[in-house]
């Protein structure tokens, strides 16, 4: 779904190719894909050593597809996307090792864009257990350039949401090609400099809108659906920015796919205000839409 324009108009501005199902963990305790939703069961705090149990009240998950992954930290009560970032990945069964390219991340600023992080993995009892180290850098003034001066732990336990291995053609990673907007009788390219990016796992999906050369993440948004061949129906989780008032609502579109590309047409709920009475409105607008695999970036 193409929110561009949607939430344009709530705030002054507003990963990733085919997937196949998760394979189960043999006996060894190994698995031969990380495809699919991923749910963050607990995160060890370094300073006291306490693993820290995962609330309720947050989704905090992780979307992979064959070459990409996406996490996602969301304030359920709040409204609030408290943290998301995305990119490449590379999965190495037999050394047992996990390595995130990290090209998008939110907030801006932080020093885990642009970084290679490497991970040791194991499986045990049909959850992911994970540990590696991000870097931590300072500015030199005599070099001019950050240097890495030290590093900050991280240990995770994961397990998969939903066990499914059903299989359908919009499984995968894709990118916004073109677009026809309200009211528009042709259609616009979507411009190179920017990315917008949908994954979708046999059980979820997640959309992410982000500048690529600037540290910037304009929307994201996701949630469940279902699929039949012929439409498809999203259920919204999250929404980001915040405030947009869709959390929660079931979108039904009609959906084709023909060969490498997606036809997505449908409408989209607006909440708003009058201006005059300050009632609460509810409009919609179509949405009409190309979907390509995604690629990625050159740079």
């Amino acid at each position: 779904m193409c929110y561009l324009k949607t939430l344009l108009s709530f705030t002054p501005i507003v990963f990733l190719c085919f997937c196949t199902q998760t394979e189960t963990s043999d006996e060894s305790g190994t698995l031969e894909s990380l495809e699919g939703t991923w749910r963050r069961l607990s995160v060890k705090n370094q300073q006291t050593g306490e693993w820290v149990t995962a609330s309720p009240n947050f989704i905090y998950e992780k979307y992979i597809s064959p070459t990409h992954f996406c996490w996602v930290n969301y304030d359920i009560a709040n409204d609030t996307l408290l943290g998301t970032g995305g990119g490449t990945y590379v999965f190495n069964q037999e050394s047992s090792t996990y390595t995130e390219d990290i090209r998008f991340f939110l907030p801006a600023g932080s020093q885990l864009l642009g970084q290679a992080i490497p991970f040791e993995v194991r499986f045990e009892d049909d959850k992911w257990y994970h540990t590696g180290y991000a870097k931590v850098f300072e500015f030199d003034p005599e070099t001019g350039e950050n240097v890495v001066t030290d590093s900050t732990k991280i240990e995770e336990i994961w397990e998969l949401t939903d066990a499914s291995s059903s299989q359908n053609g919009l499984v995968g990673t894709w990118q916004l090609d073109s677009y026809k907007g309200q009211g528009d009788s042709i259609r616009s390219d979507y411009p190179e400099f920017v990315s917008y990016v949908k994954l979708i796992t046999p059980t979820h999906f997640v959309w992410v809108h982000y500048l690529d050369e600037q540290d910037q993440v304009l929307a994201e948004g996701g949630g469940t659906y279902v699929y039949d061949g012929n439409s498809y129906t999203e259920t919204l989780k999250f929404v980001y920015p915040s405030g947009s008032g869709q959390v929660g609502t079931v979108l039904p579109f009609n959906c084709e796919v023909e060969g490498d590309t997606w036809y997505h047409k449908g409408h989209i709920i607006i909440h708003g205000e009058d201006e005059e009475t300050g009632d609460a409105t509810v409009d919609s607008v179509m949405i009409d839409e190309i979907w390509k695999p995604f690629l990625g970036r050159s740079s």
